[in-house]
């Protein structure tokens, strides 16, 4: 073999090399909102997601649970960026809802830490979207859709988006439980997902958390 043959072979073998580790990094990417990531593995009991509980834990102690403020990252390349503050608010006050009907009475939603109160933060990270055509229905009343983040619903389509969320003891920094859901490979690749898919998610989730706290009472 001419040795101009073997520097282009190993180059080749180089450059896949490389490749790989790129797009091994790409799976592996998250946003950053989790402060540490731990060793995620896909949730056995379905759902899409990816998913980690501390060993031995037990959130059977916790009668209340606080839920912080819930945030909404767009992701670097989104094509639409410029959600106004109300339309923020109507979209994570609609989550807080989704999670406060699934937990209270029972397990109260309170606003301060404290003993016996399970901390939960929550995030809709490598939000893409895409303005949407303004039609005729959008200058009427006809074209107004119902609930509580209808601006946002009816201005900007999305097309991906990850649910982040993370459990932990009010008095420690210790996570309990973290867990990551891209939507579109949740939905089994599809190329798009929506607001009400997150929605739907987070009430998954939402009943899930609520499962647990039920069996380890």
């Amino acid at each position: 073999m001419k040795f101009s043959t073997i520097i282009a072979t190993i180059f080749l073998l180089g450059s896949i090399s490389l490749s790989s580790m790129v797009c091994a990094a790409d799976v592996t990417r998250y946003s950053g909102f989790v402060d540490h990531y731990p060793d995620l593995k896909l949730d056995p009991r379905g759902g899409g997601g990816q998913l980690y509980i501390k060993p031995g834990a037990n959130l059977g102690s916790y009668q209340k649970i606080m839920i912080e403020p819930i945030e909404i990252w767009m992701a670097d390349d989104s094509k639409y960026k410029g959600f106004s503050p109300d339309d923020l608010k109507a979209i994570t006050d609609e989550f807080y809802r989704v999670m406060l009907t699934n937990l209270e009475p029972d397990y109260p939603v309170v606003s301060q830490p404290g003993k016996g109160v399970l901390v939960v933060r929550l995030a809709i990270t490598d939000v893409y979207a895409k303005k949407k055509k303004r039609g005729l229905l959008g200058y009427t009343p006809i074209g107004v859709v119902a609930g509580a983040a209808t601006g946002a619903y009816r201005k900007v389509d999305l097309h991906d988006a990850t649910i982040e969320a993370e459990l932990f003891d009010a008095g420690s920094p210790d996570q309990l439980a973290v867990l990551v859901d891209k939507l579109s490979v949740s939905k089994g690749g599809a190329d798009k997902t929506s607001w009400d898919d997150i929605s739907k998610a987070l009430d998954y989730y939402a009943k899930r958390l609520r499962a647990r706290l039920d069996a380890d009472r």
